[in-house]
């Protein structure tokens, strides 16, 4: 396969205007110094210091590249097509015969190594700044497989470590070097604004707080609640919801009901739900005209609070996200969350900066239109935007904390599970009222890509008499026309299905203890302003 892939793109694909681009974009001296040299321009013209610091550490980020791959080779010692397949494979720009050169070594390429380290580093450091540099770093790859230099397996291998190198220097220099990072182009909102202002429309504000085996912070929890809405105008109520939790979170809860007042009421779940079932069980028992949802783990800071309702209030906007700009987590978690930001955002056709923050705040009418369920709580403001104008949803700068007690809930198992949801959101906004359209699509798209296969056979076999009976192409073809097709409308169906369980017959995505009643000891009431 490696070997036919290699051949198909180094004879097959043969043109002279091909030759000449690949030898170009091959040639560190005609295409990679000059590259380098403009991006010294650029950077230094658009952040100065702070800018040559940056190409100095790209250029770094090159130059060790490019030794780990001859480490690599020389440890590797698989061999250049040029050299394994001489006289097979097509040397353009060289005479015929000419050597492969003085490395015949090829695992992994050097060039696509670099070129995507340095792609991965920029694009980290830079944000979609720097994305164009991926598309650069793929064209110099296929380069190589098309002058015959390497195997696609070699160049595969390379970007893979060159990712990898770039995602290491990238989390190296943020940290150690001061570089003018993606975190920081729109620093003039950054720190928040004042949070003494509070609005004077009247209102009723209702906080729900999930909670999962969460004890060590639900008492600083509820005490900073109280502490950052002493002086608030209106009624307030804190629901706290317990998703299951096995250890003394209930406990936790049950002692600050009791010392702070019958504001803080308790949800006890039946089991451990997640997160979105946990928010939509507290949503649902909420009593106010303004609803905050936020983090129990003491990362989202419930300072911002009276800032977010005083927009939501005064703008007439029917949600407020909280932007983690400056947000207290690790590479591993913010690179991924970045990414998904992105997706969600243009998918959806509702771009925010942080989709993940679960410190927003919303009228109660609007978010009570809806109902959460799997991982539903990160879409929240694509789930709205289907019964409300996309320019009601705004977001909005707040603080975040590192955190402090316990351990992350989430993997990157989650991810998968966020994917499955992302696919159920595009289509419920998209196709909800009109899901033939989707399927539509889907049978044209494998139609005719299943039908353009069947007529090329009916070609070979009608017109140049071959036999076609043994030929992968004719199982392929027939599958794309059948198969596939089952295959999305059935998972695109149970969603249906699903979205029709949690609406249409009122059932919920979570049960409820008997005993949260009684643990809540009376009648629920506000925290009145003094």
């Amino acid at each position: 396969m490696n070997e036919a892939l290699l051949l198909w793109i180094n004879r097959d694909w043969a043109h002279p205007a091909l030759d000449a681009l690949s030898t170009w974009l091959s040639s560190r001296g005609g295409f990679a110094f000059p590259l380098l040299a403009l991006l010294l321009i650029g950077f230094v013209s658009r952040w100065g210091k702070a800018g040559a610091r940056l190409w100095l550490m790209a250029l770094l980020v090159i130059g060790s590249g490019d030794l780990l791959g001859n480490v690599l080779k020389n440890a590797f010692q698989h061999p250049r097509p040029c050299f394994e397949l001489a006289g097979q494979v097509r040397l353009p720009g060289q005479p015929p015969g000419a050597a492969c050169g003085p490395n015949l070594t090829g695992m992994p390429s050097n060039h696509a190594l670099n070129f995507f380290a340095a792609a991965m580093f920029l694009s980290l450091v830079l944000g979609g700044r720097a994305r164009s540099l991926f598309l650069v770093a793929a064209l110099v790859a296929l380069s190589r497989v098309y002058l015959g230099k390497h195997y696609p397996a070699q160049v595969l291998v390379g970007g893979g470590i060159g990712i990898l190198w770039g995602l290491l220097w990238a989390r190296f220099g943020v940290k150690y070097a001061p570089l003018p990072a993606s975190a920081r182009p729109s620093q003039l909102n950054w720190p928040p604004m004042s949070t003494t202002e509070q609005t004077e429309l009247p209102h009723r504000l209702s906080i729900v707080v999930p909670l999962y085996n969460e004890q060590d912070s639900v008492t600083p929890l509820v005490q900073r609640v109280h502490e950052c809405l002493a002086h608030y105008h209106h009624p307030w109520e804190l629901i706290l919801v317990s998703d299951g939790s096995s250890d003394g979170t209930e406990s936790e809860m049950q002692a600050a009901r009791e010392k702070w007042g019958r504001h803080v009421r308790l949800i006890y779940l039946q089991r451990n739900f997640g997160q979105t079932a946990a928010m939509q069980a507290g949503i649902d028992a909420t009593r106010g005209d303004v609803i905050v949802t936020m983090d129990g783990d003491l990362q989202n800071d419930p300072v911002d609070i009276p800032r977010l309702v005083k927009r939501l209030l005064e703008e007439n906007l029917d949600l407020v996200s909280g932007w983690r700009q400056n947000r207290q987590d690790n590479l591993i978690r913010k690179i991924p969350s970045r990414l998904a930001n992105k997706l969600i955002g243009q998918i959806t056709g509702v771009p925010l900066h942080d989709y993940g923050c679960s410190l927003k705040v919303f009228r109660a009418p609007v978010i009570k239109s809806v109902r959460l369920y799997g991982e539903m709580h990160r879409f929240i403001p694509a789930w709205l935007a289907a019964n409300t104008s996309p320019a009601r949803i705004k977001e909005e700068v707040v603080h975040h904390h590192a955190r402090q007690f316990g351990q992350s809930k989430y993997g990157l198992g989650r991810t998968f599970r966020v994917l499955l949801d992302l696919l159920a959101v595009y289509f419920f906004m998209r196709f909800r009222a009109r899901p033939g359209h989707f399927f539509g699509r889907i049978g044209l798209i494998f139609g005719a890509l299943g039908g353009a296969g069947l007529t090329y056979l009916a070609f070979v076999k009608l017109a140049l008499g071959e036999s076609i009976g043994t030929r992968p192409l004719l199982l392929i073809s027939v599958l794309f026309v059948v198969v596939s097709v089952q295959f999305l409308t059935t998972g695109v169906l149970s969603e249906m299905m699903a979205r029709t369980y949690y609406e249409s017959s009122d059932t919920r995505s979570y049960l409820i203890r008997a005993d949260s009643a009684s643990a809540n000891n009376g009648e629920a009431a506000w925290n009145e302003p003094a």
